[in-house]
């Protein structure tokens, strides 16, 4: 029997590094469900992104340009994202898909059918073109996506 893949957006990861309990419960009930977690590098970037941001805002820098003069006291986050998709991956619950030129060319459509910004685009699409049909996600813009069915909401 093929374990059924779940796609894991950003929000999620960013919550797991963060310490958000929903997040946490959402991975377990994946996990626990026998899924395939996926993801992309759209979601690295994004994860590594928020989580740098969050973190800086929590240390009280005003916006972008203070953590681009701080960035060095928050580089470490790339080791922390790496570390927690490694961990996955080498359990054997994670794959990462690849972003390719099909990608971009679904990501262009989907994204002004359902109105998304770009790297939700991007996500869906890679969705898309790998026949995922749920995505664990906090986001409520991927509601829009009809061929998506966010995962952990009944």
């Amino acid at each position: 029997m093929s374990r059924s893949e779940v796609f894991i957006d950003s929000s999620v990861f960013i919550g797991l590094l963060l310490g958000d309990e929903n997040a946490k419960e959402l991975i377990k009930k994946a996990l626990n469900e026998g899924c395939t977690l996926v993801t992309n590098p759209i979601v690295f970037s994004e994860t590594v992104y928020k989580v740098m941001f969050t973190l800086a805002l929590r240390n009280g820098l005003k916006g972008i340009h203070d953590l681009r003069k701080h960035l060095k006291d928050y580089t470490h986050v790339y080791g922390k994202v790496e570390e927690a998709f490694e961990k996955l991956e080498e359990a054997g619950f994670l794959r990462i898909t690849e972003v390719t030129q099909e990608t971009i060319r679904i990501a262009s459509q989907v994204g002004r059918d359902y109105k998304l910004l770009p790297n939700d685009a991007l996500i869906a699409a890679s969705c898309k073109e790998n026949g995922i049909e749920r995505i664990a996600t906090f986001d409520s813009d991927f509601k829009r996506v009809p061929f998506l069915k966010i995962f952990g909401v009944d």
